[in-house]
């Protein structure tokens, strides 16, 4: 049991310090107004991280997108590449307008790598 607690602490206190990292170099994306990144793990057997960007008004949607996942991928460290990736950016004030990574070529919820792969120009 104790083992169990440690292996679960261990999984939470890489989530936390994942998305402590992330918001801040997700937050220094020009255009981006505020940044909620999650990293939910499911029992120990499934991880999901959800990144929603709002966009400043003036802001191409695309571009913060683009530059975004560059900053994503190159924030991502050791994380697990199978990991899939809720992601979305939308307008300060028309959250139900916004854009998703199928927007620039990628699955509407890439994985980890996809994003790594996008930033680095890998097909």
């Amino acid at each position: 049991m104790g083992l169990f607690a440690a292996l679960l602490a261990a999984c939470s206190n890489g989530g936390a310090s994942f998305v402590k990292d992330m918001d801040a170099a997700l937050a220094d994306v020009p255009g981006v107004v505020h940044v909620s990144t999650t990293y939910n793990t499911n029992n120990g057997m499934s991880t999901r991280i959800t990144v929603r960007i709002t966009a400043s008004a003036n802001a191409s949607l695309e571009t913060v997108l683009s530059d975004s996942l560059h900053t994503f991928a190159d924030t991502s460290g050791s994380t697990r590449g199978t990991i899939s990736v809720s992601y979305y950016v939308f307008t300060e004030g028309d959250e139900e307008n916004g854009i998703r990574p199928s927007a620039l070529g990628l699955p509407v919820t890439p994985t980890v790598d996809q994003i790594r792969e996008f930033a680095t120009g890998a097909d």
